[in-house]
């Protein structure tokens, strides 16, 4: 599987092919395809994987209340999980291209993350961390925007970057630009 997300990340699905992934997998292809009859299959199997670590990353954020404790307990999740495995969290920003290039493809992890910023932030309205008049639908989208960008950000540089000195700067614009609007509205 780690192949599969490594030629996929540097190929795009299109791109990706069964000979390629085989060869960097020290498998046979015939082997792969026993596995996996399509590239499909294999593409379906691997943003499974990826949805799980998106679920995982969710569930953690959950078992925290408040709006920035959430929102930083997922971000958090997810440096972690780049930690462990680059590739995987590599995949799941491209899973995102790939589903606007190939519309039949799920987007499950996508619409999980969606979501969960929709939650956190209906109820930082609910709670007025935020001010009632905040656009959530926007604000979802800005969030998500910003996370899908750190991750394509720390997967397309091709010489080492500190994603968790990232995730402390947007930790910090979070915490010091984002919430205090509701005390300015008081």
């Amino acid at each position: 599987m780690q192949a599969a997300y490594e030629v996929i990340n540097e190929r795009g699905f299109a791109a990706a092919t069964f000979q390629e992934i085989a060869k960097r997998s020290g498998l046979s292809r015939p082997t792969l395809n026993y596995y996996f009859a399509s590239r499909e299959e294999l593409y379906r199997a691997l943003l499974a994987q990826a949805h799980d670590v998106v679920s995982s990353c969710i569930r953690v954020a959950k078992q925290h209340d408040g709006t920035l404790d959430r929102l930083h307990a997922y971000i958090d999740a997810l440096v972690a999980a780049w930690r462990r495995d680059h590739a995987v969290v590599g995949f799941l920003v491209n899973a995102r291209m790939e589903a606007y290039r190939h519309p039949d493809l799920p987007a499950a992890s996508v619409a999980a993350t969606r979501g969960f910023l929709g939650e956190v932030v209906a109820e930082a309205i609910v709670r007025r961390e935020l001010p009632a008049h905040t656009e959530h639908a926007m604000l979802v989208e800005l969030l998500y925007s910003m996370l899908w960008g750190v991750g394509a950000y720390s997967g397309w540089q091709g010489r080492p970057i500190d994603v968790p000195e990232i995730a402390k700067q947007l930790h910090l614009v979070l915490g010091n630009g984002l919430l205090p609007i509701a005390e300015r509205d008081s």
